[in-house]
């Protein structure tokens, strides 16, 4: 489970930036939301189970979710790639000092009953510092802390880490070292990146949709994503994938085709749908070519819907760029409901989404501490708050109707258009 994201010096964000999924001690004007919508982790800790993020466009919404994206693949790639932090991560650009300061990145999140705080901090492609935390018994603990080349270990939490301090390069993670050299707290800690947090980036969902397609492999899996999109109203009544070669080609096909196959295989998805009578009865079926025939807001939501389950099913956590594109706003919050609610969420999935439909800023549906804003400063800097931090907002409050009238700020402040074209 994600407790808190921070970032510094990335892109619009100069400032230390957090977006924390902990729960509030607020209470709302529907008490079940406070039942329902957040996750007990102990006595004194409950997290959310989704956040919206609100807020003009080019204020710096996108940037958050992009910035745990450069995270993730800096763990990931920066092994093999030297070059990888000059090419991926971009400081703040609109001042004259940023440049020559580090990026920050740091994650506290939940693995194996254990409270972890790892993060770094990088300058082009040298790591400038490290550290990894955690929280095995009441107090927080360090692991590993990494100054420049100095990294110091405590041996009696992290005895994976003896003896590889000299095999980490200036450009390199000290956990990935650790995690190559079969470390088992580093792989537990770099799995739970890798397996039970995914991120849809804008209006790309190529990484959901190949997390559906592995996931379509096994056949109750299938079914129930069939069963989704029936329940979301799609009509679809089945999906099944279609593997062709160059001998499965019309005669007249084209050369350049008929060659293209021949080197590879091509796989294509084929949706089924009912044919109707003029009496509406069903008379058959016929398969559309899902990437051509069925429309966008289908395809968005058939490649979320792998991922979708399988955060329910194993308590994992989705960041969600353009939530709302192409799909309707009643589909939307049932998405939202699904990870809210109790009888469907039980492993404690989390989802946190950016989005503008503000038909979702409902105090029947999101907590205060729910909904997130970002707005730009006087100084172009991206500054990320909760509607939780504003005192004297009742909870019975029409959320939507307040944004939208500049309450809460976080919304464009508009010229005179009629003068554009005089």
């Amino acid at each position: 489970m994600i407790i808190e994201f921070s970032v510094k010096n990335y892109r619009s964000i100069k400032e230390l930036q957090t977006l924390s999924l902990i729960a509030a001690p607020i209470k709302s004007k529907n008490q079940e939301l406070d039942i329902n919508n957040v996750i007990p982790v102990s006595e004194k800790l409950s997290l959310l189970k989704s956040v919206a993020i609100y807020g003009a466009n080019g204020s710096g919404k996108s940037n958050l979710i992009k910035a745990l994206i450069m995270m993730f693949i800096f763990i990931d790639k920066s092994f093999q790639d030297d070059e990888l932090g000059k090419r991926i991560i971009e400081p703040f650009a609109f001042d004259n000092t940023s440049f020559e300061e580090p990026t920050f990145f740091q994650l506290i999140f939940i693995s194996d009953n254990v409270k972890y705080r790892y993060g770094f901090e990088v300058k082009g492609n040298t790591v400038v510092s490290e550290w990894l935390f955690g929280t095995p018994g009441k107090k927080e603990v360090y692991y590993f802390t990494r100054e420049g080349a100095k990294i110091q270990i405590n041996e009696d939490k992290f005895d994976e880490g003896k003896g590889l301090v000299d095999k980490t390069s200036s450009n390199n993670l000290f956990l990935n070292v650790c995690k190559a050299f079969n470390g088992k707290i580093s792989k537990q800690i770099l799995d739970f990146f890798r397996v039970r947090v995914g991120i849809s980036a804008g209006v790309n969902d190529n990484a959901f949709r190949e997390s559906t397609l592995t996931l379509m492999k096994d056949a109750v899996i299938k079914e129930q994503i069939v069963s989704l999109l029936n329940i979301a109203d799609f009509g679809i009544k089945d999906i099944n994938n279609k593997r062709i070669t160059a001998s499965d080609l019309p005669a007249n096909s084209p050369v350049e085709l008929r060659k293209k196959v021949a080197d590879e295989t091509w796989e294509f998805l084929l949706s089924k749908r009912p044919v109707f009578n003029e009496d509406g009865e069903v008379i058959g079926e016929r398969e559309l070519l899902m990437e051509s025939q069925e429309s966008d807001g289908t395809l968005k939501f058939f490649n979320y819907s792998g991922a979708i389950l399988d955060a329910l099913m194993d308590g994992g956590a989705l960041f969600i760029d353009e939530f709302d594109a192409r799909l309707h706003p009643m589909l939307t919050k049932k998405i939202v409901e699904l990870f809210n609610s109790p009888v469907m969420n039980k492993n404690g999935a989390q989802l946190v989404y950016v989005t503008h439909d503000t038909n979702l800023l409902d105090n029947t549906l999101l907590r205060r501490d729910q909904i997130y804003f970002t707005e730009k400063n006087k100084l172009s800097q991206t500054v990320v708050y909760s509607l939780a931090d504003f005192k004297g907002v009742r909870n019975d409050a029409s959320y939507e109707k307040d944004y939208i009238n500049g309450k809460y700020g976080a919304i464009p402040f508009l010229g005179n258009f009629d003068k554009l074209l005089q």
